[in-house]
C-alpha cells in the first residue's frame, strides 16, 4: 500500500530556513535536550511520594495509582495523536506539548492533595506522550545522514533525564526548602528557555498538507507495513525494560528508604539515578553497537540485577540493592537502546512519528501496568514480597526478550 499522498515528508532538515536560526546540528541538540528535560520531570516527583505519602495519608495502592495515571495520559496522546507531527509538523506538536508540560508541573507545584496530584500528572502525561514520538522523529530528521545518531540521542537522552531529574529532586527534597516545589519550578525555568529554542528550529516536515479534518482527527500510532511480526518479536525488549523501568520509579524509593536508616529522601531517589544514569553511560559506550548485540548482552545484565535486588530484599542490604541497581542499569539501557535501535529501523521517513509512537506505546504499557500490579501487591503482600515476585517476572520478560530478537534478522 503506497504512503498517504495526504501526509507530508520528513527529510532531512540540516541547515537554517529564511524563518530560523538554528542549524541542523543545533536543531539535532535541542530535539535531546528537549527530551531530557521531559523525563527529568517524568521522575522528579519519585523521591516526592513518601513526603505526599506522609502529608495525605494514601496507602502504597493509591500511590502507584498517582504513577499509573501518568502512563494513562502518555498512552492517550500517543493512541490519539502519535503520528500528528507526521501531518501537521515537528514545530507545532513540539510547542504545545511545552506549554501543556508547564501547565502540568504548575499544578504539580501547588497541589493541595492526591486529587490534584492526580490531575498534574495526567496533563504531564498527556504532555509527554505528544513530545516523544515528535522528538523521536526530529532527532531522526536532524542527524547526520547515515550516522544512526538519532536512536542512540533518544535513549541517552531518555535514561540520562531520567537519572538527573530523581537526584536532582531527591537533593532538593532532603537538603531544600519547599520540598514539593522548587524542583518543578526550576524544570519550567528550563521549559522557558527550550519553548525559545523550538521557535528558533527550522521545520523538517514537507510536502503537502493535509486537510484540516484529517489533522484534527486522533493520528494513531502505526506499525510499518509488512513488519507486524518483526515488530511483535522486537517490542519484548520494552516490555523487558520497561517493566523494570515501572518496578524502579515507582515503589523503587520506598524500597531504598526502608532499607536506609533515617529514610533518606535523597537516597531513595538514588535508586532511579542508579538504573538510568548507569543505563545511560552503558548507551554510551555501545553506541556503535548492532541493537542484536546491544540485547544480547543486556539479558544476563538484567538477569543479575534483578537477582541482586531480590536477594537485597530478602537480606535487608541497602549495598546489595545499589550493586544490583547498578547492574540492572547496564542492563536496562542496553536492552532500551537496542530494541529502540531495530524498531525504529522498520519505519519508512514518513512513518517515523507513528513507529515512534507505537514503540513508546509498548513501553508504557509496559511500566504503567508494572507500577499498578506492584502496587496492588504491595498492599495484599508487603513491599519485600511485592518485590521479589516482580523481579522474577522481570526475568522472564527478558528471557523473552532475548528469544524474541535472536529470532530477527
Amino acid at each position: 500500500m503506497p504512503p498517504d499522498p495526504t501526509a507530508t515528508t520528513a527529510a532531512p532538515a540540516t541547515g537554517r530556513t529564511r524563518h530560523s536560526r538554528l542549524s541542523g546540528t543545533g536543531s539535532f541538540a535541542l530535539a535531546g535536550a528537549l527530551l531530557a528535560v521531559f523525563l527529568m520531570a517524568s521522575t522528579a516527583p519519585s523521591p516526592m511520594y513518601a513526603v505526599y505519602q506522609r502529608e495525605w495519608g494514601f496507602s502504597s495502592t493509591v500511590l502507584t495509582v498517582v504513577f499509573a495515571v501518568y502512563m494513562i495520559g502518555i498512552l492517550t496522546a500517543l493512541l490519539l495523536f502519535g503520528s500528528l507531527s507526521d501531518h501537521l509538523g515537528r514545530r507545532p506538536v513540539l510547542l504545545g506539548a511545552v506549554g501543556l508540560e508547564i501547565v502540568s508541573l504548575l499544578v504539580l507545584a501547588f497541589a493541595p492533595g492526591v486529587g490534584w496530584l492526580c490531575a498534574g500528572r495526567i496533563l504531564q502525561g498527556l504532555a509527554t506522550g505528544a513530545v516523544t514520538s515528535a522528538v523521536s522523529a526530529t532527532l531522526l530528521d536532524f542527524q547526520p545522514p547515515g550516522s544512526g545518531r538519532g536512536p542512540l540521542v533518544n535513549g541517552i537522552a531518555a535514561s540520562a533525564g531520567m537519572a538527573v531529574g530523581s537526584a536532582m529532586a531527591g537533593a532538593l527534597v532532603q537538603f531544600a526548602p519547599a520540598p514539593t516545589e522548587l524542583s518543578y519550578l526550576v524544570l519550567i525555568a528550563a521549559l522557558a528557555v527550550l519553548f525559545l529554542g523550538v521557535l528558533a528550529m527550522p521545520e523538517p516536515v514537507t510536502g503537502p498538507t493535509a486537510p484540516a479534518r484529517r489533522i484534527l482527527r486522533p493520528q494513531r500510532p502505526i506499525v510499518p507495513e509488512g513488519q507486524g511480526r518483526t515488530f511483535a518479536l522486537l517490542a519484548t525488549t520494552m516490555l523487558a525494560a520497561w517493566t523494570v523501568g515501572g518496578m524502579f520509579m515507582s515503589l523503587g524509593p520506598s524500597v531504598a528508604g526502608g532499607l536506609v536508616e533515617g529514610g533518606s529522601h535523597f537516597v531513595g531517589g538514588l535508586t532511579v539515578t542508579a538504573l538510568a544514569g548507569v543505563g545511560s553511560v552503558g548507551q554510551v559506550l555501545a553506541s556503535g553497537w548492532h541493537g542484536t548485540r546491544a540485547v544480547r548482552l543486556a539479558v544476563p545484565l538484567l538477569l543479575i540485577g534483578l537477582a541482586a535486588v531480590a536477594a537485597a530484599v530478602v537480606l535487608a542490604s541497602a549495598a546489595l540493592l545499589f550493586g544490583g541497581s547498578v547492574v540492572l542499569g547496564a542492563g536496562w539501557g542496553l536492552m532500551f537502546m537496542g530494541g529502540f535501535r531495530m524498531l525504529s529501523a522498520l519505519a519508512k521517513p514518513e512513518q517515523r512519528a507513528g513507529t515512534s509512537a507505537m514503540i513508546y506505546v509498548v513501553a508504557y504499557l509496559s511500566a504503567g501496568g508494572a507500577s499498578i500490579l506492584l502496587g496492588y501487591l504491595t498492599t495484599l503482600f508487603g513491599l519485600n514480597t511485592a518485590t521479589i515476585v516482580f523481579a522474577v517476572a522481570a526475568g522472564v520478560f527478558t528471557v523473552l526478550a532475548g528469544i524474541g530478537s535472536g529470532r530477527t534478522r
